[in-house]
């Protein structure tokens, strides 16, 4: 019966070219990967190697069993890993959204609509969420872009975010009605180290900006309320009053500082979420 170590072993001489070179890579002795070798010929009842003095080779028996191996090999790992995935996605939901505003935002709501259940986050930028929501990485996610193929995912627009630049009140760019990231040129901001796709968005309009990196939202609005330095501001709390005192939000114009939020998932598992899809709304977040 062929084990999935022999095809390992196989395909590890193939890649190293000699019995003590896959030893070494495979963490074991040469005897041992021969011994491997001259079974896996007896189970297929084929010989696979070309041998002379001191030298072995594949032939072009062994050469075809290493594509197979190769195919077998991959085929097993995205099997182990579906599974495992699967396995997860009945006690956890993994969701990943694409900025802060829609993890606090959200979260809460997730937790009292699947109460139970182990919620599993990430926040970064969405460039590869939809992918990983077809091979389950996620069974949720939260994009600023909604998906392009319709058939297969499922999404609805939860919401909307807008940037403003938080200044005191004594800097000359306080007096500006509106504001471009332009203007930011030869300035000095705090900024939080995870903030997702707006990472991307806002650099590359900001070349010439320096950013003074902070990993916790507290800690950022201290240093703000303590110096001159401007911050991003989400008008979603400012909305609410959750202004520093001592500065004006002034609006971003640029359109990198405005963004719709999509709430996505695999179309066929709608009916597992459609608590939360139907509960959420436009206006969820704003």
């Amino acid at each position: 019966m062929l084990e999935m170590s022999m095809l390992a072993q196989l395909v590890a001489f193939a890649d190293c070219g000699t019995l003590s070179a896959a030893a070494e890579k495979l963490h074991t002795s040469q005897p041992a990967v021969t011994r491997t070798m001259k079974k896996l010929e007896e189970e297929l009842g084929l010989s696979l190697f070309a041998r002379s003095k001191n030298h072995l080779a594949l032939n072009e028996v062994g050469e075809l069993a290493v594509r197979h191996a190769r195919r077998i090999l991959q085929e097993t790992a995205d099997m182990t890993e579906r599974l495992r995935a699967y396995e997860r996605s009945l006690r956890t939901i993994s969701i990943a959204f694409c900025s802060p505003l829609p993890q606090i935002v959200l979260t809460p709501l997730l937790n009292n609509i699947f109460d139970g259940m182990t919620l599993s986050a990430d926040m970064k930028d969405d460039a590869d969420f939809f992918a990983k929501l077809f091979d389950r990485t996620y069974q949720l996610a939260v994009t600023h872009t909604p998906p392009e193929d319709a058939t297969v995912f499922h999404a609805k627009k939860c919401g909307h975010e807008d940037l403003f630049l938080s200044l005191p009140t004594t800097s000359p760019l306080a007096f500006h009605p509106r504001l471009q990231l332009d203007h930011l040129k030869g300035e000095t901001l705090l900024l939080l180290n995870r903030v997702g796709f707006w990472m991307k968005a806002v650099h590359e309009k900001t070349p010439q900006t320096r950013y003074l990196m902070q990993e916790e939202r507290t800690t950022l609005t201290e240093l703000a309320a303590n110096s001159p330095y401007p911050i991003f501001q989400s008008g979603y709390f400012i909305a609410r009053g959750e202004e520093i005192e001592g500065r004006i939000c002034v609006p971003l114009a640029d359109s990198e500082c405005h963004t719709d939020y999509w709430l996505v998932c695999l179309k066929e598992d709608l009916p597992k979420y459609r608590k939360l899809f139907d509960k959420v709304t436009e206006k969820t977040i704003a």
